[in-house]
């Protein structure tokens, strides 16, 4: 009885111990507000999700490669130990630092984008090379340049707020440094990223304030060559376009998606429970990656899959409030380009999981099997929360409202967001 209360009370200390140190890491002790406090509920209850998930899905795949059945969940396990570590130091990340050197990831994240393509130094899986290989870790450079556009492009757009109307001051370097990283992305080849950093560095640009009339031009011709890229050869096209018709193309580029529509079809409402689902049985190709959705719809049904959804989008619109909320310019900014780099991962997997866009490859925030992305996001967001717990109660209390100081700032006046919305349809107005 004795033994079994000192067992106890070790155990009690441990606790202790853990979660201290936990809060010292998030900087606690300096008080964190209700955006705080929402941004990390949201993160655990999604990571959470995501394990259990990786547990359902990985053991088929850990089996057929001639591991232990948990190998692949030990391995995302270690990957999000790592996270929540990378979560603590992005909350207390000094952002005027960051802002400072603003320039180091993106290069950094260039030089890597570069080491993948040169033989027997990038890792190559299936005939792409995206990896770079260190002893048990495989680091994906890519999900690094996401972030490293956020952060450079937010920068650019602080810096040089005074002179956000002159497109060779903040559109050029922008688009330049977004530019070569999606076309070293794509010659991985990786569509998908390439098209999410696009996204990432465009919706700064357009928050910041950057004219729409150099804005337009811009996202036409990256419309234009990301076309060209993808229908140029047959075999991109054949695979692009097969999502049009995926039970012509069954048996090849669309099988994917098939078994993708076939795992939802028989999740139904409620589900077959977790860990019951059969697709993941050899039947759907990555399902513990790219189409962890589908297996979530068939164990979950279409309720689990709708929270699921729920709490992915609410973490995204809780991203954009704290950037409205936001004291600096260039946290409401960081925190504009996270959020859009979120969203468009968001819908580009799940629009490729129930057949409404092509299959590119990205993974479901938070969700999805993989270390580098998962550990990139965990960051990510603890910037976002790094921003959120500097929100001042007379911040907070001043932005109310739909519009926010920084997110809707365009040069020294204040314009709505919904404002800009309408300018950007119906055109710049005539002088």
């Amino acid at each position: 009885m004795t033994a079994g209360v000192v067992t106890r009370s070790q155990k009690g200390r441990f606790s202790r111990r853990l979660t201290a140190m936990m809060l010292k890491l998030l900087d606690a002790d300096k008080g964190f507000g209700p955006e705080s406090h929402v941004l990390i509920l949201l993160i655990g209850v999604l990571s959470a999700i995501g394990v259990s998930m990786v547990l359902s899905t990985s053991f088929v795949p850990s089996l057929v490669s001639g591991h232990s059945p948990f190998s692949l969940f030990e391995k995302q396990m270690l990957w999000v130990v790592l996270g929540l570590l990378a979560f603590g130091v992005g909350t207390r990340l000094d952002l005027d630092l960051l802002l400072k050197f603003r320039g180091i990831p993106i290069l950094a994240s260039g030089f890597a984008l570069v080491a993948v393509l040169i033989p027997h130094v990038g890792y190559t899986v299936g005939g792409s090379s995206r990896w770079l290989e260190f002893g048990i870790l495989r680091v994906q450079p890519s999900e690094i340049t996401k972030l490293a556009i956020a952060i450079f492009a937010a920068g650019v757009a602080t810096t040089r707020a005074e002179e956000i109307h002159d497109w060779r001051k903040v559109l050029r370097p922008v688009i330049l440094a977004t530019a070569v990283a999606a076309v070293l992305i794509l010659v991985e080849p990786d569509m998908g990223t390439a098209m999410v950093v696009g996204a990432t560095a465009i919706g700064i640009l357009f928050v910041s304030g950057v004219r729409v009339r150099h804005l337009l031009p811009t996202l036409a011709a990256i419309t234009v060559g990301g076309l060209y890229e993808a229908l140029a050869k047959s075999y991109r096209r054949e695979r692009l376009l097969s999502f049009l018709h995926p039970w012509q193309n069954r048996a090849n580029f669309a099988y994917q998606e098939v078994q993708s529509l076939v795992a939802f079809a028989t999740g139904h409402i409620t589900g077959a429970g977790p860990g019951a689902g059969q697709a993941k049985w050899g039947f759907l190709p990555n399902p513990q990656t790219d189409f962890i959705f589908s297996v979530i719809g068939q164990e979950l049904g279409a309720i689990g899959a709708l929270i699921v959804l729920a709490l992915l989008a609410f973490l995204i619109f809780s991203i954009f409030k704290v950037s409205q909320r936001s004291s600096t310019r260039f946290g409401a900014l960081l925190c504009v380009g996270i959020g859009s780099w979120l969203a468009a991962q968001l819908v580009l997997n799940v629009g490729a999981v129930i057949g409404l866009l092509p299959v590119t490859g990205v993974p479901l925030p938070l969700i999805s099997s993989g270390g580098s992305s998962l550990v990139v996001e965990l960051f990510a967001l603890g910037l976002v929360n790094s921003v959120a717990k500097n929100i001042t109660p007379a911040a907070r209390e001043k932005n109310k409202s739909l519009t926010g100081r920084w997110l809707t700032q365009s040069r020294l006046g204040s314009i709505s967001v919904w404002a800009k919305l309408s300018k950007a349809v119906s055109g710049p107005r005539r002088a």
